[in-house]
Order: C-alpha cells, then sequence, then structure tokens
C-alpha cells in the first residue's frame, strides 16, 4: 500500500488531488458492493441533502443521490476492515506529512439513473474540519456514455475522472467538484479525513 500512498500524497502535492485504481482488492470491492445495496435493499437510506447538521437541507436542483452514514460501531466485517485500512493511510498521512487528521465520517451513496451533485466544495463555510476528501467507486462496471464523472475545478483546468469500480480518488476539501448526471445507478463509498 505504501507506492498507493505515495502516489495519492505526490498527486495532491502537485495539483490537489490524484486517483488509483489499486487501493481495494476485487474481494473488497464485491464486498462494499453488496453492503451497500444490502443497506438500501433494506431502506436505510435517505435523500441527501446540502450543508451541515446545523443548515442541513434537501435542495434536489443541486443534489438528488440518496446516502447512508457508515456507523463504525454498527459496521459488518467488510466495513470494519475498509475502516482500518483508512486509518493505516490516515497514520501514515499524519506520519510523513503531518497532516493533523483525528477523524474521519464516510457514507455509502447511490446516484440512480439521473442523478447529480452540482458544482460544490466540501469544506463546510462555518466548519473548518474536513481537509481531505476521499471517494471509492463500487459499481459493477462502467461503460464510456454511462455519466456520473467526477469534474474537479482547478485554477487554470478542468479535470474528468470517470468513476471505474475501484478506483479511488482523493483530494483538496476546498476543491470545486461536480458529480455530473449518470445515466445508470452509480456507486460509492465517500468520506472526509477531518483534523480537531
Amino acid at each position: 500500500m505504501f507506492n498507493t500512498y505515495e502516489k495519492l500524497i505526490q498527486g495532491f502535492l502537485d495539483k490537489g488531488f490524484e486517483s488509483v485504481d489499486d487501493w481495494l482488492t476485487s474481494e473488497e470491492l464485491a464486498c462494499l458492493r453488496k453492503s451497500l445495496l444490502a443497506h438500501y435493499e433494506n431502506h436505510r437510506f435517505h435523500t441527501a441533502g446540502v450543508g451541515n447538521k446545523e443548515a442541513l437541507q434537501v435542495v434536489e436542483r443541486i443534489r438528488n443521490d440518496h446516502i447512508f452514514w457508515l456507523d463504525s460501531s454498527l459496521a459488518n466485517e467488510c466495513e470494519k476492515r475498509f475502516l482500518e485500512k483508512i486509518d493505516e493511510f490516515v497514520q501514515h498521512l499524519n506520519r510523513t506529512c503531518y497532516a493533523g487528521i483525528r477523524a474521519h465520517e464516510f457514507q455509502y451513496a447511490l446516484y440512480e439513473a439521473g442523478s447529480f451533485y452540482k458544482k460544490h466544495v466540501d469544506r463546510f463555510i462555518n466548519d473548518d474540519k474536513r481537509r481531505f476528501s476521499i471517494v471509492f467507486y463500487l459499481s459493477e462496471c462502467w461503460n464510456e456514455g454511462d455519466g456520473g464523472e467526477l469534474l474537479i475545478y482547478g485554477d487554470k483546468s478542468v479535470t474528468k475522472i470517470e468513476p471505474v469500480p475501484g478506483r479511488v480518488v482523493f483530494f483538496n476539501s476546498e476543491i470545486p467538484h461536480e458529480v455530473l448526471p449518470t445515466n445508470k445507478v452509480r456507486l460509492s463509498l465517500t468520506g472526509w479525513l477531518k483534523s480537531n
């Protein structure tokens, strides 16, 4: 995992984001996909909102995906292993980059066909704890034309990242980004690494 960590960190330092395709094993990917779908079928998802707890609103013209927050105390074995891998990455970040990460939060997201999330940033105006955003794509397959790409808005360019199964994207939570409309169901696990 060391090389994966270093690639993510170097890309972040160079341009504010990076993606790699080898973070999750095929078994971990399949297990997390199965977990997401089980939570969805058990009606644990709800329509996502914008803003944080103090100012949360459902505004479907901005965002219309469905989410389920992971609770580490209720996580299944697959989710626990995933969170352990995140903890290892956080330890590496703190040790090598003095990142000061003290917590993280993760949510499953399901975008139905036609869903999107307009241009936004992940760090809240009234709460600056979110330092890094990280997205894992869990869909079974993705083909050109399926939509749901992530647009990352840099200072001088816009980068389009396809939601290829198994791909992870790591970026600064202050970078504007957008999820383009998807033409099929799109599954992901999104999280934020947070300072005190």
